[in-house]
């Protein structure tokens, strides 16, 4: 309440800080000194929120109808600075004219407050926008700060947007839910039966997969065994037992035709011995059958 007040007497007694502000300081500072930007304008129209009785001058009637007007506007342009002391600034110099809409343009016109440069003693325009060297250097550094708190502003309408549109949805919803509950029960039953297809689809698309990486690891010649299974399993089989190779192979088959050899050398010694050895048996029998004969 002291504030309030403080802040009307400084508006009253310094008639030089109503120059850098707008047509409704005093009514705001007034009558609605704690509201935001965006309820100002509802909070003057209506005596029965004025913190103290307040007579709305014309001047304020006006600039209340260009803060409805070009709401949208100052979201976009103006980082949303409703009735601030530079909103004027940021409208009529600040921003081209194209870029605001059609309805701000119209209010603008004639809501705005003509400037008299002369006879309000400013200095005179320097440039080809009609703007002072202090109106630049404002501009300038609106621009700066604007440019700095951009980022953060566009991610907080975001998710301003993003917030609202769930709330409705969650409204929504539970109005929905109240009014048909069979309809609601059927909802969510397709719901959670779209959500098992898709979970479905997804698991058809990674067993498709894995049959694609196996048959183009089996085309490479490597083993089927190696690429299928889980990460752990393969680690298991990778740790288990050591990787077969082609020339692991090459050396096992060559190991059996060595020892082949050997024993067919061996056996053709052995078959050799046994044969030369019945033969001699056999002519010892012969003579003595000849020597039996003489005698």
């Amino acid at each position: 309440m002291v504030s309030r007040c403080v802040a009307a007497a400084f508006l009253l007694l310094c008639p030089q800080a109503l120059a850098q502000s707008h047509p409704c300081s005093t009514e705001v500072a007034s009558a609605c000194a704690d509201r935001p930007g965006s309820d100002i304008g509802a909070c003057l129209k209506d005596p029965e929120e004025h913190d103290y009785p307040t007579e709305v001058s014309s001047g304020c009637t006006d600039f209340i109808a260009l803060n409805a007007a070009c709401a949208e506007d100052i979201e976009s342009f103006c980082d949303g600075n409703q009735f601030g002391n530079d909103l004027l600034l940021c409208l009529t110099k600040w921003t081209p004219l194209d870029n605001l809409s059609e309805k701000c343009q119209k209010v603008l016109s004639w809501a705005a407050p003509k400037e008299e440069e002369a006879a309000a003693g400013k200095p005179v325009t320097t440039d080809e926008l009609g703007m002072t060297e202090e109106e630049e250097a404002e501009k300038k550094a609106w621009m700066k700060k604007r440019a700095e708190g951009r980022g953060d502003a566009i991610e907080r309408m975001k998710q301003k947007k993003e917030d609202a549109i769930k709330e409705e949805d969650r409204v929504s919803l539970e109005e929905y839910k109240k009014t048909d509950p069979e309809g609601y029960a059927s909802m969510i039953q397709q719901q959670a039966e779209e959500a098992k297809q898709q979970a479905d689809f997804k698991k058809r698309e990674r067993a498709q997969a894995a049959a694609v990486a196996r048959a183009k690891k089996t085309a490479a010649g490597l083993d089927e065994e190696d690429g299928a299974g889980s990460p752990e399993e393969k680690a298991s089989r990778t740790n288990g037992a050591p990787k077969k190779s082609k020339g692991s192979w090459l050396y096992t088959i060559f190991s059996f035709v060595f020892i082949g050899g050997i024993g067919a050398i061996i056996y053709v010694f052995v078959t050799g011995q046994s044969k030369s050895g019945g033969s001699n048996g056999g002519g010892r029998d012969n003579a003595k059958k000849q020597k039996k004969k003489r005698g």
